[in-house]
């Protein structure tokens, strides 16, 4: 049975909407008919300056939500019909398992199944960036997991969470307040509401210059970890002042320095493929607990909100549109996606 796949054809080009052949699952797999898709900031990198060597033609995307059209060998927690949200399976190279594209396959450890479309269209906004949560905070720093739902026991430590109008940055305070952690975080006048909503103890406005900021910032600490979600050069640099100002010496960021950079001596940042960190067979337990327990429970309780959806028209055929938003000048507190119901 072919499908419509929205393909990368060579480097740097765009998008394509070309016929391919729908695969079927194997063991512990499953195929989701996708109704909707959340693109990300690194696929428009990938899609637009080649950011990672990959091979072409090459179909992008890891977010995806739909419904279970067909169940692989050995899957036990889905059937035909389910509605779910899908990530693709960390360090999977092959097509199949990439969103951009009317049939996806998804690893039944990274599939959440949820029970109506509202919950649905809120989830896939979510999904995409809580393996890296994940990673970063239960698998590097050992950090408590959270419990939707149940009063958290106070951890006694202070986090900075540096762009809480991202969409990652947003789920970050939610998550680390979840279990038990003080956050700080920072806003924008224009989202400082939706801010206000996410359970941190202080917000700090990042429009005034950075001088100020720096100030305002170390004062609502000290913090025994500093993440920027946001870990741009400037960004990079000025909760490394932060950091250097209270004695630390490191700033966790989302990915690596593209040239040269200065920091305050003593002062690093830390990164890794973190959604990858998961894909390893000595994190199968915590990759399940993710989708299994902590999402699944969040979602049913009604823990979580999402930054807003900014929903692109035309299908697959409107990815490039939406790739052109992403990058290089991006979005602020809004999540781009494509509605295959539309």
């Amino acid at each position: 049975m072919p499908h419509l796949a929205a393909q990368v054809p060579a480097a740097k080009a765009p998008l394509e909407v070309r016929e391919i052949e729908t695969p079927q699952p194997g063991p512990y797999e499953l195929l989701v008919k996708n109704q909707i898709i959340a693109l990300q900031p690194i696929d428009a990198k990938i899609a637009k300056v080649a950011m990672l060597p990959i091979p072409y033609p090459a179909i992008l995307g890891s977010s995806f939500a739909g419904t279970v059209e067909q169940i692989g060998d050995q899957v036990t927690g889905f059937q035909v019909g389910d509605k779910v949200i899908g990530v693709k399976t960390a360090g999977a190279a092959d097509n199949k398992y990439s969103a951009y594209q009317e049939y996806s396959i998804s690893g039944e450890n990274t599939t959440t199944k949820v029970s109506d479309d509202e919950t649905l269209d809120l989830a896939v906004r979510l999904v995409g960036n809580l393996p890296t949560l994940a990673a970063i905070f239960n698998y590097t720093l050992k950090l408590e997991r959270p419990v939707p739902g149940e009063e958290p026991k106070s951890q006694g430590k202070r986090i900075l969470v540096y762009g809480g109008t991202s969409s990652i940055g947003s789920l970050a305070v939610q998550y680390l307040t979840q279990a038990g952690y003080e956050v700080v975080t920072t806003f924008s006048p224009k989202h400082k509401d939706f801010v206000s909503k996410l359970g941190a103890i202080k917000i700090v406005d990042h429009t005034q210059d950075s001088e100020a900021l720096v100030k305002d910032l170390t004062a609502a600490g000290p913090y025994d970890i500093v993440f920027d979600t946001i870990s741009t050069a400037d960004t990079v640099k000025l909760n490394a002042e932060v950091v250097a100002a209270q004695g630390g010496d490191s700033v966790y960021a989302l990915q690596p320095p593209f040239a040269p950079e200065t920091l305050p001596a003593g002062i690093t940042r830390k990164f890794e493929g973190w959604s990858l960190v998961l894909g390893k067979e000595e994190n199968q337990e915590l990759l399940k607990w993710t989708f299994h327990t902590y999402f699944t429970q969040a979602l049913a309780k009604n823990k979580l909100i999402s930054v807003p959806a900014r929903k692109i028209p035309g299908g697959l055929g409107g990815l490039n549109d939406g790739l052109d938003l992403l990058f290089p000048k991006g979005v602020s507190s809004e999540k781009v996606v494509v509605d295959l119901r539309d």
